[in-house]
């Protein structure tokens, strides 16, 4: 049975292994066809143009517009002119290591504070789309209970919503 129809509209997440969803991460496109029992049996038109098709795994309903994604197109990107895609593609490109690579070491890149969510879900999958001060106020509610003082992390979240608070007043004045 098809996970996806045809007319959905969905997002693409990186696959494990998947070189295709790793170039096309986060981008958004309709489901134009389902090829049932094909390996990649999701006929997906990208908003940005171009049409590729991808497993099940490396694709996820759109229910709702990212609010990181949101407020990124509402304050025309980070100031100074940073290109947010061309930077994110730049950490991943040096975040990303091999297995075969001795500094490997899950507990820095993935440490179960962040990766422990019931949803499957990492931590960073929702922040990095975000500004720095609501990625880390996210970051702390996430993780708060799972190491150190929860009370403590539940303060630091407090501290980087009210920087974001003054950060938004002084650009509405």
């Amino acid at each position: 049975m098809a996970r996806f129809n045809v007319g959905d509209e969905v997002i693409v997440v990186a696959g494990s292994g998947q070189a295709a969803s790793w170039l096309y991460e986060d981008k958004r496109g309709v489901v134009q066809a389902v090829h049932e029992g094909q390996p990649y049996p999701n006929d997906v038109q990208l908003r940005n143009g171009g049409a590729l098709c991808f497993t099940d795994d490396e694709l996820m309903l759109a229910m709702e517009p990212n609010p990181g994604r949101r407020l990124l197109n509402e304050t025309k990107g980070l100031a100074l002119g940073i290109d947010t895609y061309k930077a994110q593609e730049v950490m991943k490109a040096a975040l990303t290591t091999s297995s075969t690579n001795p500094t490997h070491r899950p507990a820095v890149e993935h440490p179960a504070h962040y990766t422990n969510h019931p949803s499957g879900i990492e931590c960073i999958e929702i922040t990095k789309h975000m500004n720095f001060p609501l990625g880390n106020a996210i970051k702390y509610i996430w993780r708060a209970g799972l190491k150190g003082d929860p009370v403590e992390d539940l303060r630091k979240a407090i501290r980087y919503v009210e920087i974001e608070i003054e950060r938004t007043e002084g650009g509405s004045k």
